[in-house]
């Protein structure tokens, strides 16, 4: 990757916010203090990279550099914002694993190009990179509980949905579940589940799952209603129909 592709960085402006004719008309012809960008990259160049950093961000130019909303007076040179320091580590960072750990990775097929590390790849339009959801959850649940978590997940989904922040699929949850089996808390993890089901209704594979912890509870009247259910939206789920079938399987007489 050209060293000259923004990766990684925190932002100098949102020029969206303030349009680009009147941000560029505060930025200076001359340039100083640049440790990583071209000594001589054109003016044109550093605005464009600066707003493709500050939109992987979701920030402004003072979220880096000192100075004021509107760049007035902005000094674009100082290092005293952590940020800004910050910034350039994760500029060499990404660097690193774009040229030489991603590069050396075997091609899958002849003409395959390895995938590029860059801002929007951790941060997601967010100043802080978001946690993995499950993650995040977790955090949530440790602290306040299993239904606090659950509820942190509704706000998060109606807040992000559909932007790409978090994973909202089914198999998130899912993966919370099964991390609540197994450290021993299975109707906390039916309420994970139950929370898939909330928004999707047609996921056979979280009753499926939700009977195999009736199951193994030894509730088999739950077990068998969630089994079926599953059945019913999904008549080909093998999980669901051997679980039922060993559920109504007659035990085998002692010495069989």
């Amino acid at each position: 990757m050209p060293s000259r592709i923004p990766t990684f960085a925190s932002a100098l402006l949102c020029l969206g916010a303030l349009g680009a004719g009147v941000a560029s008309a505060q930025i200076p012809d001359e340039f100083t203090n640049l440790e990583l960008l071209e000594k001589d990259i054109t003016k044109g160049r550093l605005v464009s990279v600066m707003r493709g950093w500050t939109s992987s961000l979701g920030v402004r130019c003072n979220h880096c550099h000192v100075g004021p909303d509107n760049l007035v007076g902005m000094d674009f040179a100082s290092d005293e914002k952590a940020t800004k320091r910050t910034a350039r580590r994760m500029l060499l960072m990404a660097r690193a694993v774009n040229l030489e750990l991603l590069a050396d990775l075997p091609v899958v097929s002849d003409g395959a190009k390895h995938q590029n590390v860059s801002c929007y790849t951790c941060h997601r339009g967010q100043a802080k990179p978001p946690l993995n959801i499950v993650v995040e959850l977790g955090g949530v649940a440790e602290v306040d509980g299993v239904d606090a978590a659950l509820a942190h997940y509704d706000e998060l989904r109606s807040e992000h949905y559909g932007d790409g922040v978090y994973d909202f699929s089914d198999n998130a949850l899912a993966q919370a579940a099964r991390y609540l089996l197994e450290t021993g808390q299975p109707m906390a993890a039916i309420k994970a589940l139950e929370k898939v089901l909330e928004y999707n209704p047609q996921s056979a594979e979280s009753l499926a799952m939700i009977g195999m912890i009736h199951m193994e509870s030894g509730d088999a009247e739950a077990a068998k209603a969630a089994f079926e259910s599953a059945l019913a939206l999904d008549s080909d789920s093998p999980m669901a129909r051997r679980a039922l079938e060993a559920l109504m399987s007659p035990p085998k007489p002692d010495g069989e």
